[in-house]
């Protein structure tokens, strides 16, 4: 009889899911985020080589790590402006795995948020970076990079949105979301 319950809840379950467009999957999360060009703005997503989440409901992100997790896919009833047609929730962390702090990375630095010219009263949404101190700079409201000093005419003008570059950057353990950058292309 108890087994006869087990199957019948199962079955149900299996066929709730079905019916509500839920599925579950395993996945990889990178150890960085990605930069997108999102539709009328830049920002940061994560980054996955085997699923197209960009965000995942209940996880948190932190930079050096690779994750693998079980997550909840579950199907929108209409397509996001974006192309998005589903959206995830972490149901478990599967393994988290500290990379080696020589591990290196590459995100694009570009100082503008918008794609479009922007008035003076939106100037301060427009920017990408935050000044924390000489050196360490907020990008995108998302991770800290200290910049050596080596870096610091061509950082502000990355900053002030005049040019953008490409980064290669190492990450830093001893501060929660913190990279260094190493190259500038």
């Amino acid at each position: 009889m108890k087994q006869l319950k087990l199957i019948i809840v199962t079955q149900l379950l299996f066929l709730s899911n079905m019916l509500y467009g839920q599925d579950f999957k395993l996945i990889t999360i990178d150890p960085y985020l990605s930069f997108q060009h999102y539709e009328h703005f830049k920002r940061l997503i994560l980054s996955s080589p085997d699923s197209d989440v960009e965000f995942l409901k209940g996880f948190e992100f932190q930079w050096g790590y690779s994750y693998h997790l079980k997550v909840k896919q579950t199907k929108l009833n209409s397509m996001r402006s974006d192309g998005a047609e589903f959206e995830y929730s972490l149901e478990k962390k599967i393994s988290k795995t500290k990379l080696q702090d020589t591990a290196e990375f590459k995100m694009l630095l570009d100082g503008n948020r918008y794609y479009h010219e922007v008035s003076s009263a939106e100037q301060e949404m427009n920017k990408t970076f935050h000044q924390i101190n000489d050196s360490t700079f907020l990008y995108l409201d998302q991770v800290e990079i200290e910049v050596p000093s080596n870096f610091t005419n061509e950082m502000k003008t990355i900053v002030e949105g005049k040019t953008k570059k490409m980064g290669t950057f190492i990450y830093i353990f001893d501060k929660k979301n913190r990279v260094r950058l190493t190259k500038l292309q």
